[in-house]
Protein backbone atom coordinates (compact mmCIF):
# COMPACT_ATOMS: atom_id res chain seq x y z
CA UNK A 1 0.00 0.00 0.00
CA UNK A 2 1.17 3.54 -0.75
CA UNK A 3 -0.26 6.50 1.13
CA UNK A 4 0.39 10.24 0.95
CA UNK A 5 0.12 12.46 4.04
CA UNK A 6 0.71 16.17 4.38
CA UNK A 7 1.19 18.78 7.05
CA UNK A 8 -1.80 21.05 6.50
CA UNK A 9 -0.65 23.81 8.87
CA UNK A 10 3.04 23.94 7.95
CA UNK A 11 4.68 25.81 5.12
CA UNK A 12 5.51 24.24 1.76
CA UNK A 13 8.79 22.68 2.91
CA UNK A 14 9.09 19.14 4.32
CA UNK A 15 5.32 18.94 4.32
CA UNK A 16 4.36 15.89 2.24
CA UNK A 17 5.06 12.30 3.16
CA UNK A 18 5.14 9.22 0.95
CA UNK A 19 4.58 6.07 3.01
CA UNK A 20 5.06 2.62 1.51
CA UNK A 21 3.52 0.00 3.78
CA UNK A 22 5.42 -3.05 2.58
CA UNK A 23 8.61 -4.85 3.45
CA UNK A 24 10.86 -2.98 3.70
CA UNK A 25 8.69 -0.11 4.87
CA UNK A 26 9.62 3.30 3.54
CA UNK A 27 8.93 6.95 4.31
CA UNK A 28 10.05 9.86 2.18
CA UNK A 29 9.56 13.50 3.14
CA UNK A 30 9.37 16.17 0.44
CA UNK A 31 8.28 19.73 -0.27
CA UNK A 32 5.01 20.69 -1.92
CA UNK A 33 6.63 23.94 -3.06
CA UNK A 34 6.91 23.02 -6.79
CA UNK A 35 3.83 20.75 -7.00
CA UNK A 36 1.43 23.36 -8.36
CA UNK A 37 3.87 24.30 -11.13
CA UNK A 38 4.58 20.63 -11.83
CA UNK A 39 0.87 19.93 -12.27
CA UNK A 40 0.55 23.05 -14.50
CA UNK A 41 -2.62 24.15 -12.74
CA UNK A 42 -3.65 27.00 -10.47
CA UNK A 43 -4.82 25.99 -7.02
CA UNK A 44 -6.41 28.10 -4.30
CA UNK A 45 -5.33 26.06 -1.27
CA UNK A 46 -2.63 23.65 -0.24
CA UNK A 47 -5.29 20.93 0.11
CA UNK A 48 -6.25 21.45 -3.55
CA UNK A 49 -2.59 21.11 -4.59
CA UNK A 50 -2.22 17.84 -2.69
CA UNK A 51 -5.54 16.51 -4.02
CA UNK A 52 -4.43 17.46 -7.55
CA UNK A 53 -1.18 15.60 -6.98
CA UNK A 54 -3.02 12.54 -5.66
CA UNK A 55 -5.22 12.59 -8.74
CA UNK A 56 -2.09 12.69 -10.95
CA UNK A 57 -0.52 9.83 -8.95
CA UNK A 58 -3.65 7.68 -9.07
CA UNK A 59 -4.10 8.27 -12.82
CA UNK A 60 -0.50 7.22 -13.43
CA UNK A 61 -1.09 3.94 -11.56
CA UNK A 62 -4.49 3.19 -13.08
CA UNK A 63 -3.38 4.10 -16.59
CA UNK A 64 -0.15 2.12 -16.47
CA UNK A 65 0.18 1.14 -20.10
CA UNK A 66 3.87 1.47 -20.86
CA UNK A 67 6.32 -0.99 -19.44
CA UNK A 68 7.52 1.62 -16.97
CA UNK A 69 6.48 5.09 -15.86
CA UNK A 70 7.94 7.59 -13.41
CA UNK A 71 5.78 9.26 -10.78
CA UNK A 72 7.53 12.34 -9.42
CA UNK A 73 7.33 12.87 -5.67
CA UNK A 74 10.31 14.80 -4.35
CA UNK A 75 10.60 17.94 -6.50
CA UNK A 76 13.59 19.61 -4.89
CA UNK A 77 15.55 22.56 -6.21
CA UNK A 78 18.58 20.21 -6.16
CA UNK A 79 17.18 16.92 -7.51
CA UNK A 80 14.05 14.95 -8.43
CA UNK A 81 12.96 11.77 -6.69
CA UNK A 82 10.03 9.50 -7.25
CA UNK A 83 8.69 6.10 -8.10
CA UNK A 84 9.44 4.01 -11.16
CA UNK A 85 6.40 1.80 -11.64
CA UNK A 86 6.33 -1.17 -14.02
CA UNK A 87 3.52 -3.54 -14.92
CA UNK A 88 3.85 -7.06 -13.64
CA UNK A 89 1.74 -10.15 -13.94
CA UNK A 90 -1.57 -10.90 -12.23
CA UNK A 91 -2.31 -7.36 -11.05
CA UNK A 92 1.11 -6.77 -9.50
CA UNK A 93 3.40 -3.84 -10.14
CA UNK A 94 7.11 -3.37 -9.48
CA UNK A 95 7.82 -0.12 -7.67
CA UNK A 96 11.27 1.43 -7.20
CA UNK A 97 12.12 4.66 -5.38
CA UNK A 98 14.90 6.57 -7.10
CA UNK A 99 16.39 10.03 -7.44
CA UNK A 100 18.76 11.98 -9.66
CA UNK A 101 20.54 15.35 -9.40
CA UNK A 102 20.53 16.01 -13.16
CA UNK A 103 16.87 17.08 -13.03
CA UNK A 104 15.50 19.64 -10.60
CA UNK A 105 11.98 20.23 -9.33
CA UNK A 106 11.67 23.71 -10.79
CA UNK A 107 12.77 22.41 -14.21
CA UNK A 108 10.03 19.82 -14.82
CA UNK A 109 6.32 19.62 -15.21
CA UNK A 110 3.81 16.86 -15.79
CA UNK A 111 4.22 17.06 -19.58
CA UNK A 112 8.03 17.27 -19.73
CA UNK A 113 9.15 14.82 -17.09
CA UNK A 114 8.77 11.59 -19.08
CA UNK A 115 11.19 12.67 -21.80
CA UNK A 116 13.69 14.02 -19.27
CA UNK A 117 13.58 10.79 -17.24
CA UNK A 118 13.98 8.66 -20.36
CA UNK A 119 17.24 10.44 -21.22
CA UNK A 120 18.89 9.77 -17.85
CA UNK A 121 17.05 6.71 -16.46
CA UNK A 122 20.27 4.69 -16.18
CA UNK A 123 21.79 7.39 -13.94
CA UNK A 124 19.09 7.25 -11.25
CA UNK A 125 20.06 6.03 -7.79
CA UNK A 126 17.54 3.42 -6.63
CA UNK A 127 17.01 3.31 -2.85
CA UNK A 128 14.28 0.67 -2.46
CA UNK A 129 12.02 -1.59 -4.48
CA UNK A 130 8.83 -3.55 -3.91
CA UNK A 131 6.32 -5.79 -5.66
CA UNK A 132 2.85 -4.44 -4.81
CA UNK A 133 -0.72 -5.11 -5.79
CA UNK A 134 -1.99 -2.42 -8.14
CA UNK A 135 -5.34 -2.61 -6.35
CA UNK A 136 -3.73 -2.06 -2.94
CA UNK A 137 -1.83 0.98 -4.23
CA UNK A 138 -5.04 2.53 -5.60
CA UNK A 139 -6.82 1.73 -2.32
CA UNK A 140 -4.06 3.50 -0.37
CA UNK A 141 -4.29 6.56 -2.61
CA UNK A 142 -8.09 6.61 -2.22
CA UNK A 143 -7.62 6.43 1.56
CA UNK A 144 -5.26 9.44 1.34
CA UNK A 145 -7.77 11.39 -0.75
CA UNK A 146 -10.59 10.71 1.70
CA UNK A 147 -8.46 11.74 4.70
CA UNK A 148 -7.62 15.07 3.07
CA UNK A 149 -11.22 15.74 2.09
CA UNK A 150 -12.27 15.26 5.73
CA UNK A 151 -9.74 17.75 7.12
CA UNK A 152 -11.27 20.69 8.99
CA UNK A 153 -10.87 24.07 7.33
CA UNK A 154 -8.09 26.12 8.93
CA UNK A 155 -8.59 29.86 8.93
Amino acid sequence: MIRIFFDEIGDSHSDIFLKVDAIPSFLSVADSYFLGDFLTQKFETKEEVILGYLDYFKNQIQGLIEEQTFIAFDLSDQYVGGLFVAKGKKGLIKVEYGWNKEITGWGVNQESIASQIKEIRKDFSIDRDWILSKEAVVDGLNWSIEKIKKLPTIE
